[in-house]
């Protein structure tokens, strides 16, 4: 397409009206980026098979990976809108009101899951944060478990890995938590089991 540059010079930059954070804009969320989700994880399993008939597989690996790519991104924007924007995280270090927000299974970990099926879009958006101390989250780091987990389904023990847990972590509206029963069928049951 040739361009044209009067046109191009008098262009005017569209202002896209604001929306304020309500329920029904965490409801619009919820739903573009399951269905989004659901998408996005046909496609990745269509451009598998497609990939493993290829004679010129390159081209496919890299497709797959811009699929990950965007799974990632659109569980990161739900975790920042819906889950940072509104309640802060689901847990919270006692003691701490800003701290670092950090994905209890690491986002890589909720993806692969989330493109083999064994979460739904629902749970790889609801998966379990954190806000917890930068002093905790750099002995995350130097316990290797950035992107790890010793466990998912005992999400906690990434964390006892780490750092003292017991008594030291709250619900985002102030429930303590036992750490080393809790797993996570009983965060989606405290958090919206409706929609398991």
């Amino acid at each position: 397409m040739k361009l044209n540059e009067k046109k191009m010079d008098t262009w005017e930059e569209p202002v896209y009206e604001r929306t304020k954070r309500s329920a029904e804009t965490y409801d619009a969320t919820t739903k573009y980026i399951t269905s989004r989700l659901k998408r996005l994880v046909f496609d990745y399993k269509q451009t598998k098979l497609i990939a493993e008939m290829s004679t010129v597989p390159q081209s496919d690996l890299q497709v797959l990976r811009l699929i990950r790519d965007e799974i990632e991104h659109n569980l990161r924007r739900y975790h920042g809108y819906s889950i940072k924007g509104s309640i802060g995280a689901h847990y919270k270090q006692v003691g701490i009101e800003k701290g670092i927000f950090e994905h209890m299974v690491p986002v890589n970990t909720i993806r692969n899951l989330l493109i083999d099926e064994y979460i739904t879009p629902w749970q790889a958006c609801n998966m379990p944060t954190c806000l917890l101390s930068k002093q905790n989250d750099l002995l995350l780091r130097k316990n290797g478990l950035v992107s790890s987990t010793p466990s998912i389904y005992k999400f906690w023990r990434r964390y006892e890995k780490a750092f003292v847990c017991d008594g030291n972590f709250k619900t985002h509206d102030g429930k303590h938590i036992d750490t080393k029963q809790f797993n996570l069928n009983d965060h989606f049951k405290l958090f919206g089991g409706a929609h398991v």
